[in-house]
C-alpha cells in the first residue's frame, strides 16, 4: 500500500457494496452461461472466461513483481487462490469432474473466506483492489458455475478427494513456511496485517490443525444438502 492510501473498510459500507457487486457479477456470469450453454457461442463465452482468469492471474503476479521487486514472501504464486484459480481457469473450458470438485469445494468453503475477511488494504482508487475483487469474482464464480451451468452434483468421493488435496497444499505450503520463514496459505508463524478468523485460531503451530478442520468442516458443509437430496430428505 503506498503511504497515505486509505485502508480498505472491511465489514463498512464500501465492503457491503464490493459484495453485492461480486455477487452480480457472478450471477450474470451464470446467467449468460446458462443462456449459452450447449451451444459454439456458450463454448466460446466459456474460453472467453478462462482467458479472463488467465490474465488476471499473470498480471496479478506481474503488477507484483513490477512494483515491490521479488519478494519470496510474496512474490511466489503459492496462495490458495492462485491455485484455486487455475482450477477456475482449467474447469471452464475442460469440465473434468476433479476440476470441478476443486473449483466447488475450494472455491466456496476457502477462497470465499477473502470475501468475508479480505487482506487487503486499499480502496478503489488502488488498482490492487480491483485486482483482487476481479481475481476472486472468477476464484469464487467458478464453484457457482459448475454447479449452475456444467450440472456437477458433488458427490461424497469428490468431497474427499477435495479434502485429500486441501492437505497436500497444507503439507507442501507448511514444510515450504517452515524451511523459508514465508506465510503462504497464511500457514506460517506470521498473521494477516487485517482482522481475519485465523487471530482466534491460537498459536501457531497448533492453530494450522484447527484450519485443516474448518476447511474440512466448510468442504463437508457444502456436501451435505446434496447427500440430504439424494436420501430423499426434505426440510419440511
Amino acid at each position: 500500500m503506498q503511504a497515505g492510501q486509505p485502508d480498505f473498510d472491511s465489514f463498512g459500507v464500501q465492503h457491503g457494496v464490493t459484495i453485492a457487486t461480486v455477487a452480480a457479477l457472478i450471477a450474470g456470469m451464470c446467467w449468460t452461461g446458462r443462456r449459452l450453454s450447449g451451444t459454439a457461442a456458450g463454448k466460446r463465452y466459456e474460453i472467453g472466461l478462462a482467458a479472463c482468469v488467465w490474465i488476471l492471474w499473470i498480471s496479478y503476479q506481474a503488477y507484483d513483481f513490477i512494483k515491490y521487486g521479488f519478494e519470496p514472501g510474496n512474490t511466489l504464486p503459492l496462495q490458495l487462490c492462485d491455485f484455486a484459480a487455475v482450477f477456475a481457469a482449467l474447469v471452464f473450458v475442460y469440465p473434468a469432474r476433479r476440476l470441478q470438485s476443486l473449483a466447488y469445494f475450494w472455491g466456496l468453503a476457502l477462497s470465499s473466506q477473502a470475501l468475508i475477511t479480505p487482506d487487503l488494504a486499499g480502496g478503489p482508487e488502488s488498482i490492487s483492489f480491483w485486482w483482487f475483487w476481479l481475481y476472486h469474482v472468477f476464484v469464487v464464480g467458478a464453484g457457482v458455475y459448475v454447479v449452475v451451468v456444467q450440472g456437477f452434483r458433488p458427490q461424497l468421493s469428490d468431497l474427499w478427494f477435495a479434502i485429500a488435496m486441501g492437505a497436500l497444499y497444507v503439507i507442501a505450503m507448511f514444510t515450504i513456511n517452515v524451511i523459508f520463514d514465508l506465510n503462504y496459505g497464511y500457514l506460517g508463524r506470521a498473521t494477516p496485517g487485517r482482522p481475519t478468523l485465523i487471530d482466534v485460531l491460537g498459536p501457531w503451530p497448533f492453530r494450522v490443525v484447527s484450519m485443516m478442520v474448518l476447511g474440512a468442516i466448510g468442504m463437508t458443509v457444502l456436501w451435505l444438502p446434496w447427500a440430504a437430496s439424494r436420501s430423499g430428505f426434505r426440510l419440511r
